[in-house]
């Protein structure tokens, strides 16, 4: 499962889904440790894996199509999921008993505590699905203006919470609810600074356009959440920098070229699966079993691989899908001499000269050119009475 790195395009991903007729909805919030496990009973029992096309021939048959979106939440190590799904057959439609409809009041789709996606109305008289700020967000950004205008040390407070607000994301209905919010702060400050200078809000956020955005794999997110790191970064995972000084458990494999420390939790063995691919693809080459590919990583890592041997024979075939970038060399210093035949071509080219013909006028107008190594040279324009 690939993650997006910004948190917008997740949920533009969640509003075309919904418009799309993936009305129905389960969500919740998992450890960053469950999650894999999560993801993968998804993946086993709905089919969440599915490609565009694979889901639309599944629509077009009457079956129901089932998504699974997911994001870690900011500032702790748990993840927002959402599984939604369309009216058909469909295991899901029948399994999850606590699905519930984002087009009903009372069964919105949110994210989190912030915000909640609903109908809107448009000028042509439609409706339209677009993201809004609930009503106990709204009310705690009212009580945060509210407490910066009444610092009448200086205008900074204000100023700062005025930026926060044009940062959020451009959705229609965030866009009218920031618009609210500025005029709601331009009265109270009329209000309570009578004296003071006037002062005008920012513009509005800018406008939510859909792009293409860099993912990140759900196991590399995991792995930084795991390690205490933020869950999408350019610094290499485990960096001694960011791990913690006392209680961290050193890596087995000493010799690696990561170093990693040992995930913990049941799912760590998703980790160290894709840690040890090379060696697994090794065994497998070699023609071992999967059970004595199992015992091996048991013995070396202990209880993360007291696992099932279907479940572990499926997280192997994932694990060796996962693409790692390869490790750049230094590129010698010495210049890539050209081969010999390059040169023999070369030097063969350089002893033919071109060949040049001169034409008449007859044969330049009949577009006649014999030859076919030959370079037609026009040296004077023809006179009148050559052209008729």
């Amino acid at each position: 499962m690939q993650i997006p790195v910004h948190k917008t395009s997740v949920m533009q991903a969640l509003q075309s889904a919904v418009a799309r007729g993936y009305v129905w909805h389960v969500s919740g919030v998992v450890a960053a440790e469950k999650f894999l496990a999560l993801e993968e009973k998804f993946t086993e029992r709905y089919d969440t894996g599915l490609s565009r096309w694979q889901r639309c021939r599944q629509r077009r048959q009457g079956a129901a199509g089932v998504r699974f979106f997911a994001y870690p939440e900011q500032g702790t190590t748990r993840f927002l999921w959402w599984l939604l799904f369309t009216e058909g057959e469909n295991t899901a439609f029948q399994q999850e008993h606590g699905r519930l409809k984002a087009s009903d009041r009372k069964g919105r789709l949110c994210w989190g505590t912030e915000f909640e996606l609903m109908q809107l109305p448009t000028p042509n008289g439609k409706v339209s699905w677009s993201w809004r700020m609930t009503r106990e967000r709204v009310q705690a950004w009212q009580e945060e203006i509210q407490a910066a205008i009444r610092t009448t040390r200086d205008d900074n407070a204000i100023k700062a919470v005025m930026a926060r607000l044009v940062r959020l994301p451009g959705f229609k209905g965030v866009r009218q609810q920031v618009f609210e919010l500025h005029r709601f702060a331009k009265d109270d400050w009329g209000r309570i600074r009578r004296k003071a200078k006037s002062w005008g809000p920012p513009a509005r956020p800018g406008y939510v356009r859909f792009r293409s955005d860099e993912t990140v794999p759900a196991v590399r997110v995991v792995q930084r959440l795991l390690v205490g790191q933020t869950p999408f970064g350019k610094e290499p995972v485990g960096s001694e920098r960011e791990l913690p000084e006392e209680g961290a458990m050193p890596a087995v494999n000493e010799n690696s070229q990561t170093g990693f420390p040992i995930p913990r939790g049941q799912d760590a063995s998703r980790v160290l699966l894709i840690r040890e691919a090379e060696q697994i693809r090794t065994f497998i080459a070699e023609r071992w079993s999967y059970e004595s590919i199992r015992l091996w990583l048991l013995d070396r890592y202990g209880e993360a691989f007291n696992i099932p041997l279907p479940a572990f024979r499926e997280r192997v075939r994932r694990a060796l899908q996962v693409k790692i970038a390869p490790v750049l060399k230094e590129v010698s210093r010495t210049t890539i001499q050209p081969t010999p035949i390059v040169e023999q071509a070369e030097e063969k080219k350089n002893e033919q000269p071109e060949k040049t013909q001169r034409l008449t006028w007859e044969e330049r107008r009949a577009g006649r050119f014999p030859g076919s190594g030959t370079t037609v040279v026009h040296n004077s324009k023809p006179n009148r009475d050559e052209l008729y």
